[in-house]
C-alpha cells in the first residue's frame, strides 16, 4: 500500500454513508507529490475516531499527514479507504 504526504482540505462525518461502520469520516487530500489533488478519501474501519481527530489537528495547525491508501478510483468512485494517518511536525 503506497503512503502519501498530503495537505487536509476537509474533514468531517456523515451521518447517511454507509463506507464504514459508523462513525463514517471523509477527508478530502491533496496529495504534496501531485498524485492527487482534491479528492475524498474514508477513515478506514476502526480508527475512523483517531483519524477524525488528527485530521482536524491537520487544518488547525496548518500540518501534512502522511497516509497510507491505495490510489484512488478512477472518478473517486468509489471512495477509496485511508488505513494510516499520521500527523507530521513541519
Amino acid at each position: 500500500m503506497p503512503w502519501y504526504k498530503c495537505t487536509v482540505n476537509e474533514v468531517g462525518p456523515a451521518i447517511d454513508a454507509t463506507d464504514t461502520p459508523a462513525p463514517v469520516i471523509y477527508l478530502n487530500l491533496t496529495d504534496q507529490g501531485a498524485s492527487f489533488t482534491n479528492t475524498w478519501f474514508y477513515a478506514g474501519s476502526g480508527g475512523q475516531t483517531q483519524m477524525l481527530a488528527v485530521g482536524i489537528a491537520a487544518v488547525n495547525g496548518n500540518k501534512s499527514v502522511e497516509v497510507a491508501a491505495d490510489a484512488p478510483n478512477a472518478g473517486n468512485s468509489p471512495f477509496t479507504a485511508i488505513s494510516r494517518m499520521y500527523l507530521l511536525k513541519g
